[in-house]
């Protein structure tokens, strides 16, 4: 083999797993940023849905939270309900 051949494989191949990798890992986060889009959607949908004064408790399995508070009604004397 040529003594040249060798080491141009070797960088080739280097190159094509760091392109690979690369690819891979902007897979992956356009995957998490579509699941991110569907998920706002879906907490959007409900907020809207919920009636005034209600809560939203959502646990998610890595601990962390999200709250959701929908604010009452003010009342006609332009106060806040009770």
């Amino acid at each position: 083999m040529d003594p040249l051949v060798v080491p141009a494989v070797v960088a080739v191949t280097g190159l094509a797993a760091r392109v690979a990798a690369v690819l891979c890992q902007y897979l992956r986060l356009r995957w998490r940023v579509r699941q991110e889009h569907a998920h706002r959607e879906y907490v959007e949908a409900l907020a809207r849905s919920l009636p005034r004064g209600s809560r939203l408790v959502e646990v998610h399995p890595d601990g962390s939270e999200l709250r959701l508070t929908i604010p009452p009604l003010p009342n006609r004397r332009g106060g806040q309900h009770r």
